[in-house]
């Protein structure tokens, strides 16, 4: 008989302590609570058969009933959907009241065979689940215990008694996530033991009836019975292995977990550790953070509680109660900032225009990760778009973590100097490159480069960009007559998000472009989530094989032009492909020298992969357009020099060849419609001639593809 599948705890989940876990350990706790009583009362059920002789058909009887009622218990965590162990069960007890009549018994095998197996279970199992159980409540008491301490630090306490609490919560925490794995990882065990435990006292119990009694010998010898007692050792057997492997995987899932976990032990991760950045892509969001309750307007107190959104609404559950209560009601006049309230570390308001909560993290990414979450769904008007599934995380899987600390001064403005990324190999090629990127004392992210969050366009300038625009449009008609439709100018709606200044050469490769526009987007998102800007301009990028133009999505006002062949590199970010950014080149007055190269990056309202798509069909759309203007206008050289080649071959005459009205024929023999020449005719005199030395010599062996 195969292990029927059921529903274990998630492992993954256990530091989370959310209040589905806790329902899910408290139905398993439940279950355990069930199966101890159910064994419990087997186990004297057994005991009964070696202590009371003289009893043993009414020990007998009642021990086929107890089993026949296995059926009708109602356990927390059902995991026999086929009925496997209520039959075996039910057979079980067929044969125990047959064996009702017989009056002798030998009760040292039944103890070895039916009590000990038992025992052994109650012993090794259920009372290490009740030890464990309490150790779990103990440590989760010390993690609430310590958590409340680290939140009533104030700002003005001693650093030391700050790094001390916050110390006692990284050990708390710790302690609560290996008690709460081994708690879960043996309350799923416990689901492997439970049919071994059952049906072994039952085999010991007949193999011992049947070796002994030999009144029985004849209903006991039965092939049934030999192959149902042959079923039952290899499904215990199997049972046994299938537990041994289970508790092997679960030891080595949880030394992963552990290993993988330690930066979330902290409150707040300290500085020589790497920390992730807030994601910025949520909609929705759930966990503990403390919220403040005021009282007649004046005084307050701080309740911690699991804050979820849920249907544009922010809930709150606190702890031990069965659903949660509303917060605040999230719309479009929602707004969300920092504060300093109470004196307290990473506080943060969230305000609509009936309402205000006040909400205190544990750090700043978790602070910023919720404002940034609320003001997505404020955004939207508080409810989630029906949009394709975002990735998982946002940095999830590639092990991108960024060791430069997240605050203002470092990300925003750059005051801080960029630290090295510490991941992967990958990542450590891609820095060294971009080190080497731009010139050896050049960083190719200058630490003091400003951000510009939006297009700054004066009236007059906008007026500019429009004439421009129709001239260029008037110019390139022509040229784009010849071209398929398809390749014609392709828009998407983006969001401005901004741009900075970039150290680049002429020729980026992809590991330098990928690394640098992602990190022009990591600090752009940092900045404005440190300095609160969630404002941003609605575009429309419209790209054809000669410009890329920003244009207003309303009044359709061009904001910003640039030639396609400014543009160095284009990508979207590795893991959010709804980011995308491009560098380009702006010259300024004073020749090649003065080239500078900026990174826009922006938010699009679909892919930011088919933006780079379309990038691409329209780069190569004017390379080939290039490509096949180079090759007509080598082609016209050579037959120019060809024909000048020849001309030059020519006898003398004294009057030069006439060239047509239209530019395009010489005229060789004067006018044609004379018979007789005006003059008389002068004696040739031919002269040696020499070839014209070709004056595009060294154009003849180059390809068109490289002058392109």
């Amino acid at each position: 008989m195969a292990a029927p599948a059921f529903d274990k705890l998630p492992l993954e989940s256990a530091l989370e302590d959310s209040p589905q876990v806790r329902s899910l350990v408290g139905v398993a706790s439940e279950d355990a609570r069930a199966l101890r009583d159910y064994v419990t009362i087997l186990h004297q059920l057994s005991s009964k058969l070696v202590a009371a002789h003289n009893q043993l058909t009414s020990a007998y009887q009642d021990l086929a009933k107890h089993l026949k009622a296995y059926k009708s218990v109602k356990f927390a965590v059902d995991n026999d959907n086929e009925g496997v162990v209520s039959s075996t069960l039910e057979k079980f007890a067929s044969h125990i009241s047959e064996m009702s009549s017989w009056e002798h018994i030998v009760a040292t095998q039944i103890a070895d065979g039916s009590v000990y197996p038992l025992s052994r279970f109650i012993d090794t199992e259920l009372h290490e689940m009740d030890t464990m159980a309490t150790l779990y409540q103990n440590a989760g008491l010390d993690l609430e215990r310590a958590v409340t301490r680290y939140s009533r630090c104030r700002r003005r306490d001693p650093e030391q008694e700050y790094r001390e609490s916050n110390e006692e919560v990284y050990v708390s925490k710790k302690k609560f996530h290996q008690m709460a794995l081994h708690y879960y990882s043996k309350l799923n065990l416990l689901q492997y033991s439970r049919k071994a435990a059952l049906l072994e006292p039952m085999l010991g119990l007949l193999v011992a009836t049947r070796a002994h009694y030999n009144m029985g010998r004849d209903t006991l010898a039965a092939s049934d019975v030999e192959d149902f007692l042959a079923n039952i050792s290899v499904c215990v057997k199997s049972e046994q292995e299938d537990q041994t492997k289970e508790r092997e995987d679960t030891l080595e899932l949880i030394d992963s977990i552990i290993t993988q976990s330690q930066l979330m032990y902290y409150a707040q991760p300290p500085p020589d550790l790497a920390a992730l950045p807030p994601d910025t892509t949520l909609t929705t969001k759930g966990g503990y953070l403390n919220v403040q309750k005021k009282y007649m307007g004046v005084m307050s107190s701080w309740e911690r509680q699991f804050v979820f959104i849920e249907g544009g609404n922010l809930m709150g559950v606190m702890k031990g109660e069965p659903a949660g209560s509303l917060l605040l009601e999230i719309d479009s006049s929602t707004l969300v900032h920092a504060t300093d309230t109470d004196d307290r570390r990473h506080v943060f308001q969230v305000a609509n225009s009936k309402k205000s909560v006040t909400l205190q993290a544990l750090n700043d990414r978790e602070r910023d990760e919720w404002m940034l979450t609320i003001h997505n769904l404020a955004k939207d008007g508080g409810y989630i778009k029906d949009e394709k599934a975002a990735p998982a995380s946002l940095f999830s899987g590639v092990g991108q973590f960024f060791a430069d600390k997240f605050h203002a001064a470092s990300a925003a403005m750059g005051s801080a100097p960029s630290t090295p990324t510490i991941a992967t190999s990958s990542t450590t090629t891609s820095s060294s490159s971009l080190a080497t990127a731009s010139s050896p004392h050049e960083a190719p992210i200058p630490p003091d480069t400003p951000i510009v969050f939006d297009l700054l366009t004066s009236p007059e300038e906008t007026t500019t960009l429009n004439l421009e625009r129709d001239e260029t449009q008037k110019d390139n008609a022509s040229e784009e007559k010849g071209h398929d439709n398809s390749e014609g100018s392709n828009f998407f709606i983006v969001r401005f998000l901004g741009s900075m200044g970039v150290n680049v050469d002429k020729v980026i490769t992809f590991i330098d472009g990928q690394s640098v526009v992602c990190e022009v987007m990591r600090r752009i998102l940092a900045a404005r989530a440190i300095h609160n800007v969630f404002s941003t301009n609605e575009l429309r990028l419209s790209i054809s094989s000669s410009y890329l133009m920003l244009s207003d999505a309303t009044t359709k006002a061009l904001r910003l032009q640039h030639s396609l062949s400014d543009v160095a590199y284009w990508a979207t970010h590795s893991e959010n492909h709804k980011l995308v950014g491009y560098i380009v080149r702006q010259s300024e007055s004073g020749g090649a020298d003065n080239t500078r190269y900026s990174c826009f990056v922006f938010e699009a309202d679909g892919s930011g992969t088919d933006v780079c798509t379309a990038l691409g069909v329209a780069a190569k759309a004017a390379y080939d357009h290039l490509l096949e203007k180079k090759t007509i206008e080598k082609k016209r050289n050579q037959e120019t020099k060809l024909l000048l080649a020849n001309i030059a071959q020519l006898p003398d005459i004294d009057d030069p060849p006439q060239v047509s009205s239209d530019g395009q024929f010489l005229i060789l023999d004067g006018d044609l419609t004379d018979t007789t020449p005006k003059t008389s005719p002068v004696p040739t005199r031919c002269k040696e001639t020499t070839p014209v030395p070709d004056p595009v010599v060294a154009g003849d062996g180059q390809d068109p593809e490289s002058e392109a």
